[in-house]
């Protein structure tokens, strides 16, 4: 049996009652996640333009847009809720994928969900199943197709929608090889691209491109049904001949699931998630030797290369670039003890003072530091005080990092306030209540119009 194969077989055959009960809770706490930073993007400039343009090219359908007052078809659906999720970089990351399964996946299998009818306990199985395609194959490919500039959102949360939206739709092993195959050909998006709006891009055409995957193959359109080891297939298209391991794709598929391990690591910040652990750092040094930006002379950051790389903005001119920025996340964090959404706004960017605060950051390669795929990517963060002190902090973990994890009770807290920027408190609470009650849904149909 190869790879495709395997693959398409896990796709078809997984069923909820075999999945293990804390992965099915941890999927939730996603689930619940990724709405709600879908909901609190509504106001950005990149959520009106994407919705001004699904709403031209199709008004009226089986599904909901999320916090808009539009439904369109299910791909469109999935376009414009994938692209809100990543909209404000709040979404969850993993460490097998490299990237954003939630806002690739979860998009599609609400759109093609909405649209059939689905159940709620339906909806969590193709979830689970979408996230863990897209993570098995981030662990197999990420690092070489991250090293030629793929963003792993994209590239590999395409498949995972595409895995999903195959479930959902009942189509057999051979048929759902297909749907793989054909999903391969719509799979993209480059790094170069990080703080502009075609980063949240990235996830919208993920989910819209494994709607159109199912769709496209159920209707009849055929594809290389081995894609995954075809000599010029998507592996070797996007990781390079010697870049990924097929093994380690299929070999544990489901065994352990990537939400149980790795884990999935949930944002207390709206940020990248490279810069959390140095802004966590600085947090704990601030609250411990009662720091401010008066106080501090200078501050080094010492990064390994993927986070150095993603932290490109060195002085950032957008609140999108402001997110790609150690040196704002940490002058900001100096400044205000805190990280909100209010936080990456063009004008909160481009205040004086905390330009002048960033000019006390230095960031820098961290020397004699091994990457290990799937494993944290640790940081030092060294601070001189004007009273002559060196404060120094390492860390390899951050806040919301499946190490470190959010409770159940912050995560709602999370929604409320994601949510709160869209709806008042009693539609937040049915909201909430709803999603929390997820596997007791016969039809997700009621759920998604509390979401609009």
């Amino acid at each position: 049996m190869n790879a495709t194969e395997k693959l398409a077989k896990f796709i078809v055959e997984t069923r909820l009652e075999t999945i293990p009960g804390p992965v099915v809770h941890t999927a939730k706490r996603s689930i619940v996640d990724t709405i709600g930073v879908a909901l609190a993007a509504g106001g950005e400039p990149v959520a009106k333009s994407i919705s001004a343009y699904v709403r031209g090219m199709s008004e009226g359908g089986a599904a909901t847009v999320i916090g808009a007052s539009l439904r369109t078809s299910p791909p469109w659906a999935a376009l414009a809720n994938g692209t809100l999720a990543h909209a404000l970089d709040f979404d969850d990351t993993n460490w097998s994928m490299g990237g954003h399964a939630s806002a690739a996946v979860l998009p599609a299998v609400l759109a093609q969900g909405e649209a059939q009818g689905a159940s709620g306990p339906e909806i969590i199985e193709a979830f689970i199943i979408g996230f863990e395609v897209a993570s098995k194959l981030g662990a197999g490919t990420s690092m070489g197709l991250y090293n030629n500039g793929w963003h792993p959102t994209s590239v590999l949360g395409t498949m995972g929608a595409a895995a999903a939206a195959a479930h959902l739709r009942g189509l057999d092993v051979e048929t759902t090889r297909l749907v793989l195959g054909c999903a391969a050909s719509q799979a993209s998006g480059v790094r170069s691209n990080f703080g502009t709006m075609t980063k949240p891009l990235h996830a919208g055409l993920a989910a819209e491109a494994g709607v159109r995957a199912a769709g496209f193959v159920s209707a009849g359109i055929t594809a290389n049904s081995g894609i995954l080891e075809a000599p010029i297939g998507y592996c070797v298209a996007f990781s390079g001949k010697d870049g990924y391991r097929l093994d380690e794709i299929t070999g544990r598929l489901g065994s352990p699931y990537v939400f149980e391990k790795p884990g999935n690591n949930l944002k207390p910040y709206p940020c990248c998630m490279s810069a959390h652990a140095s802004i966590d750092a600085l947090r704990d040094l601030i609250a411990e030797e009662d720091l401010s930006a008066e106080g501090v002379e200078r501050i080094d950051l010492a990064l390994m290369a993927p986070n150095l790389s993603n932290l490109s903005y060195h002085e950032p001119k957008t609140g999108l670039e402001g997110k790609f920025s150690a040196e704002y996340t940490l002058a900001r964090m100096l400044t205000d003890r805190a990280l909100t959404l209010g936080t990456f706004t063009d004008e909160a960017v481009n205040e004086p003072a905390v330009r002048e605060t960033m000019k006390k950051v230095h960031v820098h390669l961290a020397e004699n530091e091994e990457l290990i795929q799937g494993a944290s990517r640790p940081i030092t963060l060294t601070v001189q005080t004007g009273d002559g002190r060196r404060l120094e902090k390492r860390a390899n973990i951050s806040r919301g990092n499946a190490g470190w994890p959010l409770t159940d009770e912050e995560v709602r807290d999370k929604f409320r306030d994601c949510a709160g920027t869209k709806f008042g408190p009693e539609k937040t609470r049915e909201a909430l209540s709803a999603l929390d009650r997820l596997e007791s849904a016969s039809d997700i149909r009621p759920v998604m119009s509390l979401l609009a």
